[in-house]
């Protein structure tokens, strides 16, 4: 009978549907919910060469300089997201010992037997990010029960950040530089080549420039050629006017007889014919102008190496990037969860839009 009454009464009383579970959330949100405090910094990545993903001036610089200054924040975000950074959260400050502690309420702590899955989504629910599209700021909000360890949460999340971010930049200098140390290296080992072909055809033949050995011996055969023909223009000036048998004319006979023989040696010396192993002049000024072309070379690569060296080991320091901290991880004063008013108000107008419809399907129903 009282049971009975009771069911009359709610069917006349609609409105404690709405008023019921109102209330029940609203004693919940006010005396159950356990207070959550927020830690709030703010983050910027800067690189060495004093371009910022803050500087204003980057919109004029185009969509690739934009993209890459994204890209950099947005992997700042993926890793503080990730699992990697929550593993490490646990191992330095104890992440789930906290949540799962007295600190929080029964409905809001992450559970004694949770999974790993089950701790990932609460720690995604309680470490926010967030990247702005056009400065590139980086955003980071930590909720903890407690307003110290929302703030060590938030620090140790930054620390980590940065260290991740200085190991990426050291790998990728490290491996360019490596790169450009093997390829000055290689030079390096032709130009030593180079110089020791030179320095062998020197030892081997004992000549030091055989260019400049032949261009005297040149003008040497030049002045025995001008002298044998002065000579011979004498001799015929003097059997014109002597006998063949003339001591004069026989002197100056031998005298032409020994600068002619020494023209020959000279012309054998210039000819292109092998005596053994022995090469020709021209065949040794030939050789040495070739090892001298590929140490020219060796020599040009050798410095334009230098210069890409010096360049490389620029470059890479210019690129590296810092993550700066432009707002400090906060101590926030006061809680800000939960939100009693808000939740309250929502919760009102959800409840409100659940009775408007069961109404509406109801009648539906009774007019069908």
């Amino acid at each position: 009978m009282n049971i009975s009454n009771v069911f009359t009464k709610l069917r006349k009383n609609k409105i404690v549907f709405i008023v019921a579970p109102w209330l029940l959330y609203a004693f919940y949100l006010v005396v159950i919910a356990s207070p959550q405090y927020e830690s709030v910094s703010k983050l910027i990545i800067k690189s060495t060469d004093g371009g910022s993903s803050f500087d204003p001036t980057n919109l004029l610089v185009g969509t690739i300089a934009s993209s890459v200054s994204a890209n950099d924040s947005q992997i700042i975000e993926s890793y503080i997201q990730s699992q990697n950074m929550m593993r490490h959260l646990e191992n330095t400050v104890g992440l789930s010992t906290h949540f799962s502690g007295d600190h929080g309420d029964v409905f809001s702590r992450l559970p004694d037997d949770h999974t790993q899955v089950e701790f990932y989504q609460y720690y995604l629910d309680h470490v926010t990010v967030e990247v702005d599209s056009i400065s590139s700021v980086i955003t980071l909000k930590v909720k903890a029960f407690t307003a110290d360890f929302a703030q060590t949460v938030n620090h140790a999340i930054v620390v980590e950040a940065e260290r991740f971010l200085n190991e990426i930049n050291n790998n990728l200098a490290k491996a360019k530089m490596d790169f450009a140390k093997g390829e000055h290296q290689v030079v390096e080992e032709k130009l030593k080549e180079a110089k020791n072909a030179l320095l062998a055809f020197q030892s081997t033949y004992n000549v030091l420039d055989p260019t400049a050995e032949g261009a005297a011996s040149q003008q040497i055969a030049f002045s025995l050629q001008a002298t044998l023909a002065q000579k011979r223009a004498e001799l015929n000036t003097l059997q014109t006017m002597m006998s063949p048998t003339a001591p004069e004319v026989q002197n100056l006979k031998r005298q032409i007889g020994a600068l002619q023989e020494q023209v020959d040696f000279q012309k054998e010396t210039f000819s292109n014919k092998k005596t053994g192993d022995v090469l020709s002049v021209t065949e040794q000024m030939a050789q040495y102008s070739n090892l001298q072309i590929q140490m020219q070379l060796a020599i040009q690569a050798f410095s334009s190496s230098l210069v890409s060296l010096e360049n490389a080991r620029v470059e890479a320091y210019q690129k590296l990037q810092h993550l700066v901290t432009i707002e400090t991880p906060t101590h926030p004063d006061d809680n800000a969860y939960p939100e009693i008013i808000y939740n309250l108000v929502l919760f009102g107008v959800i409840l409100l839009i659940i009775y408007g419809s069961v109404r509406i399907i109801i009648a539906t129903i009774k007019e069908l």
